[in-house]
């Protein structure tokens, strides 16, 4: 067999290397070739146009968008059905689309690849499923689409004199002289994956295993509140920094904040009375968004596991399901809220959500159809204010925690 020389070598992988790349290059040209001889206009025109009307009946923030954001319908509409009909591109076509829908700054209204997930009553993401929809969860907790999630703490506690760390695992726990902490990353049931395998039968319904898996958890944040009563807590600060959000699991966990009865504004669903349509002409809406019963009010029963002064740790990366936590606990002047302003993704879809289904692309828009609005009237979009600025992400972390620990000794 013929030995080849280095020299030899390197001239036939030069040579290999650059067909290869000749070839990727050829590929991609093909591709774009591809992409703008299949593009239709008055596709993604009709697509857009449905999408309009969708979100004219069942958008929950449109109206906010326009009344208190000032967001301008008519010039976004012209100028986003003239970028798609010149777009001679589906990939520009769909960047122009995904511009148009993140161009409302709301976490809520996004887009999704198509392939729908089962209702699974996500109160930040959706509310109240469907109980009789209960198709088997899966062969395991990995198919029924359960991961492990970081619960870990994200504050710097252990830079704070005096710490002493107690639980790990899913709800961590610690003590700052007579002042609990309690760390919950997720309200999501979804976001426990070794909580699932403890409880997962095999033919468990969905919903029936997100019970068994939402009853664990509360069992072991009631036995993590007691312990923290039981080494000498007196007040209890429960960390929900960077808490994206989850089911209406989190209801639960506020009842067990106090033992006082809370009421709040309920969340307002949308059901709009007619035809809105006009709105993307800048007519004024012709009814509201919401059905008439939005102004009612919701009570909760708290089950007193916790009874002592609360205070709860929030940052721009607490959202939705967590958010209702906050203002739950904050309106009702239960808690005291350290931190900065919430992320502002307020309420999600209500019985899974009612998403646009995009005929061009495997894509779905999906819009929040429902709205939770303060006290004094402000939608959570807007985020919720703390009552003590912390400095939370921006910046080292001996200050962050000299901050944190100069709240706790003045309050």
């Amino acid at each position: 067999m013929t030995r080849l020389t280095p020299q030899t070598r390197f001239r036939r992988a030069k040579k290999y290397s650059k067909r290869a790349a000749l070839t990727v290059v050829a590929l991609v040209l093909l591709a774009i070739g591809w992409d703008v001889a299949s593009y239709d206009a008055d596709a993604w025109l009709a697509d857009y146009g449905r999408l309009k009307r969708d979100m004219a009946q069942g958008y929950a923030n449109l109206d906010w968008m326009t009344e208190k954001r000032d967001v301008d319908l008519p010039a976004l509409d012209r100028r986003t059905t003239d970028a798609l009909r010149n777009a001679h591109s589906n990939v520009r076509a769909f960047v122009v689309l995904r511009g148009f829908v993140r161009g409302f700054g709301d976490p809520h209204l996004r887009m999704k690849p198509g392939a729908r997930p089962a209702p699974s009553a996500l109160n930040g993401d959706s509310v109240a499923a469907n109980e009789d929809a209960n198709p088997v969860a899966g062969a395991d907790c990995a198919a029924a689409g359960y991961e492990e999630s970081d619960h870990a703490f994200r504050f710097p506690f252990a830079r704070i004199g005096g710490w002493k760390p107690l639980r790990s695992g899913d709800f961590p726990t610690g003590l700052i002289g007579d002042t609990g902490v309690l760390r919950i990353a997720q309200f999501g049931e979804d976001r426990y994956l070794a909580a699932c395998e403890a409880v997962f039968k095999s033919g468990v319904g969905q919903y029936a295993l997100k019970l068994a898996v939402r009853a664990r958890q509360q069992a072991q944040l009631r036995a993590a509140i007691a312990e923290l009563r039981t080494k000498g807590a007196r007040r209890l600060l429960v960390d929900v920094s960077g808490n994206g959000g989850g089911t209406e699991w989190v209801s639960e966990v506020v009842a067990l904040m106090t033992d006082r009865t809370l009421t709040r504004r309920e969340a307002s669903r949308v059901a709009p009375a007619c035809d809105r349509s006009d709105v993307w002409k800048g007519a004024p809406a012709p009814c509201p968004v919401f059905a008439p019963a939005s102004q009612e009010s919701a009570s909760l029963q708290g089950t007193g596991e916790w009874r002592g002064p609360l205070l709860i740790m929030a940052d721009r990366g607490t959202g939705s399901a967590a958010e209702d936590f906050v203002a739950w606990l904050q309106q009702n002047k239960v808690a005291t809220v350290l931190g900065e302003r919430t992320a502002g993704a307020g309420c999600g879809y209500v019985d899974g959500g009612n998403p646009t289904r995009l005929k061009v692309v495997p894509v779905d828009v999906w819009m929040p159809n429902c709205a939770r609005f303060l006290e004094d009237g402000r939608n959570e979009i807007e985020g919720i204010a703390p009552d003590v600025e912390v400095p939370m992400g921006d910046v080292e972390a001996e200050m962050q925690a000299k901050a944190v620990s100069d709240a706790l000794a003045h309050r």
